[in-house]
């Protein structure tokens, strides 16, 4: 832990752009020893998050986006996901929702998605450089293929996300309440047996982010993903996502 906090204080101190190039080029290298099958995409991704405070513990939002592929229109998404939050103190809180994905791919076939999830976040440890969120999260989706050679499927999966925040801070004379942001993500299927058409293995995210006001913020990430095709035999993918992501928090008025 000790270690982690110094190089975040250097992250912040000295160079973030160098930091997030090393990172970056790290994984990239890792990941790509071994794999004889693996493909680059380039995607960016667009969303809008909303949060609206019912009372003081429970949120009413969700998010709502698009994403597609740089080099081509063959690959589009599009989704929604409602979700309802309860807070049962300023460490832990729980969530659930639905989703829904619609996914544009003129080489295997278009697939709606229909999602149910439940989430747990942990967040801790709040150390006085960042804030750490623990997500753990069990989705249910369910696969509905306009290709009559695939028949519609579902599976279940497990997803845990680290997520680290620094602290606002003041950049220059004209941008503030700057705050940097890093993530890393898993996910677990617990039934392979769905012909899902790219499956997610791990996730990278680094990136910034600005307060603009009380209740509008917006982060610009990087996000690295793997993903394979069907088995762990298929093709495999190296994504790297360029996501701008809008905040709004709708607050209680006091009448």
């Amino acid at each position: 832990m000790c270690l982690l906090v110094n190089y975040i204080r250097y992250y912040l101190r000295f160079s973030p752009g160098a930091a997030l190039f090393t990172v970056i080029s790290l994984f990239n290298a890792t990941e790509s020893m071994g794999q004889n099958t693996t493909d680059v995409d380039f995607q960016t991704w667009t969303d809008f998050s909303l949060n609206v405070h019912l009372t003081n513990k429970s949120r009413l939002g969700g998010d709502a986006g698009i994403r597609g592929l740089v080099s081509s229109k063959d690959w589009n998404q599009f989704y929604i996901r409602p979700t309802y939050r309860y807070y049962f103190n300023q460490t832990v809180n729980v969530s659930t929702g639905a989703a829904f994905f619609y996914t544009v791919n003129n080489t295997l076939g278009n697939v709606s998605e229909f999602r149910l999830f439940q989430e747990i976040d942990l967040l801790w440890p709040n150390l006085t450089v960042v804030t750490f969120n623990n997500r753990f999260r069990l989705e249910e989706r369910f696969f509905f293929y306009e290709s009559q050679t695939k028949t519609n499927d579902w599976n279940a999966r497990g997803r845990y996300e680290l997520y680290i925040e620094s602290r606002d801070f003041n950049l220059l004379q004209f941008l503030h309440n700057i705050y940097l942001l890093a993530s890393l993500e898993y996910f677990l299927p617990f039934n392979n047996s769905a012909t899902e058409l790219f499956i997610n293995r791990n996730r990278l995210v680094l990136g910034f982010g600005q307060r603009i006001s009380a209740r509008f913020r917006y982060d610009l990430q990087y996000i690295w993903q793997k993903s394979r095709e069907f088995s762990d035999e298929g093709f495999k993918t190296n994504e790297n996502i360029l996501r701008l992501r809008l905040h709004y928090d709708k607050r209680r008025e006091n009448k």
